[in-house]
């Protein structure tokens, strides 16, 4: 394999829509958190709206306070209206389908070399209690 072959497939951002709903929805979602932040607006309503609770909403701001606690370095968010991942977006988005499945041990693959355990516990727990808060009749 050429080397500029590897750089590219290494390099390669996934796009949202080649996302799972759970994980695409997850990703916008944060994307509209930071841009109402930077706007001094609340989030809140929206995510109500989009996801028919306020269970759910309260529940997805405190995946994202635990990702601002617990990431090492700042969150790379790409623009709302990017079809493109940053890096970091495309991690959430394995760990939400991780979470959706219950895989654990596929969520502390993802993570262990960045987070430590006590922070995988945190991130694990916040996302598996905002995918039952989304998940009609399971909460």
């Amino acid at each position: 394999m050429q080397s500029s072959t590897l750089i590219r497939q290494l390099t390669k951002q996934p796009l949202v829509r080649d996302l799972s709903v759970e994980a695409a929805q997850t990703v916008l979602a944060l994307r509209y958190s930071i841009l109402c932040r930077r706007g001094g607006r609340d989030p809140m309503p929206e995510l109500e709206r989009r996801w028919g609770n306020i269970l759910a909403a309260r529940r997805f701001r405190l995946v994202v306070e635990a990702v601002a606690h617990i990431w090492p370095d700042p969150f790379a968010v790409a623009p709302p209206c990017c079809p493109r991942l940053s890096f970091d977006e495309a991690l959430l988005a394995a760990t939400v389908g991780a979470a959706v499945c219950g895989d654990r041990v596929g969520f502390d693959l993802l993570t262990a070399e960045m987070l430590g355990s006590d922070a995988r516990e945190m991130l694990f727990t916040a996302l598996e209690n905002f995918i039952r808060a989304r998940a009609p009749g399971q909460v």
